[in-house]
């Protein structure tokens, strides 16, 4: 049984994950919220001797995230309320972030895959939220959110959620592979583009026949393998490896990339423009939860928590859906706004089936990231 179906096993979560658009991440339904007990933000590394009232702290948020996330219509509550705007910076992966963190770098609140929310603990680099603090937190999927807890207290707010598969030219290359063999085959020769993730490793892997589960912790042997065949492949059939999103854009509009590593933004973007198909493959798709995490000892303790909220809000998540085709996590969302096709192409009108196994496998902990890591920085350095 995955993670998912453990959790909707339970009649009463699966008619309130229904209501909207959430997706489970953890083998729980989140426990009643009580301040120091548990969700709420119990162990907070900042001490509530030393907060302050809002209007004592700095003010402007260092906000650590994705290119494109600096979009005001995200937080545009909290703009509304009159903080002034976050300063942002972006990383193009969540490995280069969490490096980048180790190394001494200050943010307040970052936007990682769920499954990196167990590295930032690990390194003390992230604090508890408390949820009394984010109104909207009622609102939001509990099945989702028990996916940002580790020991019942809430780490990341969870909001945003999707999958990492192929966009392809249908026009330019067979729409009937059904596999993350797109990514490598060689009937795109010289016309297939990854993103700068080690994911590669293990898209390759799949394709290969390996249970998807078992891609996020292979052994040292299956890795090496896999990594060669990534080598050989990227060698004879790779165009680029992408870090911009719009560039990659641009590249599958101009016929440039006729394969590529994508999330559902992609398609969005392009489905009007040119003929292209969002992939999906049947053996199982690699699908992410991520959210807000919050610094520890940060300044801005209350400016985060209202920066959250206003992510969380109903009205930003039908705009991140419409826009982006993202999954979000508040429960008040009304599909019948979101167009149709965008709807059914990621799964929206059934959440269940659709980020359940065997059709999704979501992203986790991975204890032998570093081995991970090192694999695809030598893919990438026998590639020029």
């Amino acid at each position: 049984m995955g993670q998912f179906d453990a959790v909707m096993g339970n009649e009463a979560s699966r008619r309130t994950f229904l209501k909207g658009v959430g997706v489970l991440g953890a083998t729980g339904v989140l426990a009643a919220c009580r301040k120091n007990v548990d969700a709420s933000g119990a162990g907070s590394n900042t001490s509530s001797a030393s907060l302050v009232p809002i209007e004592q702290e700095p003010g402007t948020l260092k906000a650590y995230e994705w290119a494109g996330y600096d979009t005001k219509w995200l937080f545009a509550d909290y703009l509304d309320a009159g903080y002034p705007d976050p300063k942002f910076s972006f990383f193009v992966n969540t490995e280069g972030a969490l490096a980048k963190t180790a190394a001494g770098y200050e943010w307040d609140v970052t936007h990682p895959e769920n499954g990196y929310v167990q590295d930032y603990v690990n390194m003390g680099a992230i604090q508890p939220w408390d949820t009394s603090l984010i109104p909207n937190f009622a609102s939001l999927n509990p099945v989702l959110e028990g996916a940002g807890q580790i020991d019942g207290k809430q780490y990341e707010i969870e909001l945003d959620w999707g999958y990492s598969a192929p966009l392809i030219r249908a026009d330019m290359i067979d729409p009937n592979l059904d596999s993350y063999d797109y990514l490598f085959t060689d009937q795109a020769q010289g016309h297939i583009s990854w993103f700068d993730t080690p994911w590669i490793l293990q898209m390759a892997a799949i394709s290969q026949g390996m249970d998807p589960n078992h891609s996020f912790d292979m052994t040292a042997s299956e890795l090496d393998d896999t990594k060669n065949y990534v080598i050989e492949k990227g060698q004879r059939n790779l165009y680029n490896i992408w870090v911009n999103f719009q560039d990659m854009w641009d590249d599958v509009q101009k016929g440039n990339v006729w394969a590529t590593y994508a999330w559902p933004d992609a398609y969005v973007a392009l489905k009007d423009k040119v003929d292209v198909q969002y992939i999906r493959p049947s053996t199982g798709t690699l699908a992410w939860v991520e959210g807000l995490v919050l610094r520890a000892n940060t300044p801005n303790y209350h400016h985060a928590h209202a920066f959250a909220d206003a992510w969380a809000s109903a009205t930003t998540g039908e705009k991140l859906i419409g826009t982006w085709g993202y999954g979000h996590s508040n429960l008040d969302i009304d599909l019948s706004k979101i167009d149709p096709d965008v709807v059914k192409v990621f799964g929206l009108e059934d959440p269940e089936k659709n980020l359940s196994e065997p059709l999704s496998y979501l992203d986790r902990f991975q204890p032998q990231r570093n081995a991970y890591n090192r694999a695809w920085n030598e893919v990438k350095a026998s590639l020029g």
